[in-house]
């Protein structure tokens, strides 16, 4: 293969210089694992003196401390959201699950209208917590958004609400009808409820009056979840394998085998071990194609995280937080917090400063705007 000289170029006319294009843009995190614990600290005393409601504060220094130790082409990010607009929203939330959990105790019908009364708002409420979150987050002087049509959120978010809120609606209504269970194979759409859920959140996306482009159909984005289906078949078959090698031991050598007890063991363990790994799979998989096929003007996102360095990752967090009683929890989460990042990066074909300085500040619209401030509920995603 012939090596391309980059060093003669510039002996040659400046009209015959090759347009090389930029390289891509990396992100940044000046933060630390010692300066967040100190943080994380504070909030956890402060949040269990006041019985919870300064977990609205703390979530606020939490984003902050993230956002704004975050660069991207020497400029960081902000949060601006307001404790108490997310403090509303979580009691507002607190109200609709204690109705939830106690009205069929009061009767059938406070029951009902309850779960219908949390179908119709809960799309609402979802929408208006995405409009929040990326209203307050900005950079470069303009802030994100959302600009999902509120039609839109009940088709994409009225059957997952619905998912989980028949199932126990309808047992406690109709505890004696065997096809009530009939119900529970709502969860086998769950892979094209999630992919239709990114494709309306990701599709939304606004930087300033920019808005993205998104390319994944729902079908896409559903696809790891057949992958994850496979492994967990992968590792039944295999736990179901050691159960019978296990049992024909015990069968041979009599109740006292050791290894007869150790290898259904082995094979719980691996099934545990499948059934992470499958979920890991997903949540990677889907992360990588959502942010891959979301563009804004001149700008493209590229994801590549990758299953083995995440689950090698997200090991160590879990038994370092374990064998410290969970004193190592923040630095669990600067470490994830840095890897996401370290696996994304930024295309701008024309320049990034070109791409950015085409957008400039939305017009406000009172009325979504105002519900997103109200509700506050800031869910992370």
């Amino acid at each position: 293969m012939i090596e391309h000289d980059y060093a003669s170029d510039a002996t040659l006319p400046d009209d015959a210089v090759p347009d090389y294009p930029p390289a891509p843009l990396a992100f940044g995190f000046s933060g630390s694992g010692g300066e967040y614990f100190r943080i994380w600290v504070v909030n956890l005393l402060l949040t269990v003196a006041t019985l919870g409601i300064y977990s609205a504060w703390a979530k606020t220094r939490r984003l902050q401390y993230f956002y704004r130790n975050t660069q991207l082409a020497g400029a960081s990010f902000d949060f601006r959201g307001n404790p108490v607009a997310i403090l509303r929203g979580r009691l507002l939330a607190v109200v609709l699950l204690a109705a939830y959990h106690y009205a069929f105790g009061f009767s059938a019908v406070a029951g009902a209208v309850t779960v219908g009364l949390l179908v119709c708002l809960l799309p609402f409420m979802m929408r208006s917590a995405l409009r929040f979150r990326l209203s307050n987050t900005w950079y470069r002087g303009l802030p994100f958004g959302f600009a999902g049509e509120i039609q839109a959120a009940y088709r994409v978010y009225a059957l997952p609400v619905a998912m989980f809120i028949l199932p126990g609606a309808l047992v406690a209504l109709l505890p004696d009808r065997p096809m009530v269970s009939a119900v529970f194979l709502l969860y086998l759409l769950w892979p094209l409820m999630h992919g239709a859920m990114k494709r309306y959140q990701h599709g939304s996306l606004t930087y300033g009056d920019q808005r993205a482009e998104f390319g994944a159909s729902s079908a896409e984005l559903a696809a790891p979840y057949v992958v994850s289906f496979v492994m967990g078949i992968v590792g039944i078959v295999v736990l179901g394998m050691m159960i019978y090698a296990g049992s024909r031991l015990r069968a041979d050598t009599g109740a006292g085998g050791i290894a007869a007890v150790l290898i259904p063991l082995g094979g719980i363990l691996l099934l545990y071990l499948f059934i992470i790994l499958s979920a890991l799979f997903v949540m990677v998989r889907m992360n990588n194609i959502a942010w891959s096929d979301t563009r804004f003007p001149g700008v493209r996102i590229e994801s590549a995280m990758r299953l083995r360095s995440y689950f090698r990752l997200q090991a160590v967090n879990v038994l370092l937080t374990l064998l410290t009683l969970g004193l190592y929890r923040p630095f669990a989460a600067v470490r994830t917090w840095r890897y996401r990042l370290a696996h994304v990066h930024v295309e701008a074909p024309d320049g990034f400063e070109a791409a950015t300085g085409q957008a400039s500040r939305r017009p406000a619209t009172a009325a979504g705007d105002g519900s997103a401030e109200f509700l506050g509920l800031d869910l992370s995603w």
